[in-house]
């Protein structure tokens, strides 16, 4: 395992919605943990070593971690919100939903408050379980979002 950030801590303004609003870029570098399958995606870039490099960027809206209800108890919502951030990206640009749910895991265990492996596992399993529908309401804002830039 060997994601780490790279970026500085996370900064972030509180929305009315209670959302937030990314005030720098964030960048982690899961190093070859994940591959992306040779895909490209916007923000999510595989240097010439193999690492894969993902970059949220300022001012993208996140609801951080959006754990199904019967998994948030195992968790203190900061110490995953550099997953959330990055899991809501991937979502956002199009990436396969299980590599979204594995990008959650993988930051999950990273940073300065990141969680074990037992707990970012179940994070991943309340993900693949529950995400289905943030992923489709992602998938359809994509959609719309793509039509009206072509």
């Amino acid at each position: 395992m060997t994601a780490h950030r790279l970026s500085g801590p996370l900064q972030v303004e509180r929305l009315n919605n209670g959302d937030r609003r990314l005030l720098r870029d964030l960048v982690i570098d899961l190093g070859t943990d994940l591959k992306i399958d040779g895909d490209k995606f916007e923000d999510f870039t595989q240097s010439t070593n193999g690492d894969t490099i993902i970059t949220v960027p300022k001012g993208f809206v996140t609801d951080f971690s959006s754990i199904p209800t019967f998994a948030r108890s195992f968790y203190r919502f900061d110490s995953v919100d550099l997953a959330g951030a990055c899991h809501d990206r991937a979502y956002y640009v199009g990436i396969r939903k299980d590599v979204a749910d594995e990008i959650w895991r993988l930051v999950a265990m990273s940073g300065e408050r990141r969680v074990g492996k037992l707990r970012a596992r179940a994070g991943w399993l309340a993900l693949r379980i529950g995400g289905g529908f943030a992923y489709r309401s992602h998938e359809k804002r994509r959609q719309k979002r793509l039509a009206r830039s072509s």
